[in-house]
């Protein structure tokens, strides 16, 4: 996958808020999360999600992400309620615990929120 800026859209530049790692994506466009979301590194994915939340459908890859607290969740969950009609927040690759966080809260039938395993892609 490329992550190079989209044609009207500009991506954010990589993020390396140690222990997280955001990196733009361009087809599909989104962002790939590398690391550990939460409390401490929230704010960086929030200004990720903005950045990049007025170009459509997103793909946020979640296939190395490593933890993931509710706060992180919430965020995602907030982008995908964001989305205008027929736009959806793809999560790719979501961990048993992030799944498992999603039913826990209610949050895994939002409108505009898509699960999507890696091999599905």
């Amino acid at each position: 996958m490329d992550t190079a800026d989209t044609v009207g859209i500009r991506a954010p530049d990589t993020v390396a808020d140690p222990p997280l790692r955001i990196t733009p994506l361009v087809d599909p466009a989104g962002l790939r999360i590398e690391g550990e979301l939460d409390y401490a590194t929230l704010p960086a994915l929030t200004r990720a999600l903005v950045s990049m939340a007025r170009g459509g459908s997103l793909c946020v890859d979640l296939s190395g992400l490593a933890f993931c607290d509710v706060g992180g969740l919430r965020a995602l969950v907030t982008a995908a309620d964001g989305m205008r009609d027929g736009q959806v927040l793809t999560l790719r690759s979501p961990s048993p615990q992030v799944r498992r966080l999603l039913q826990l809260t209610g949050w895994h039938p939002k409108a505009g929120l898509r699960l999507q395993d890696r091999s599905a892609s």
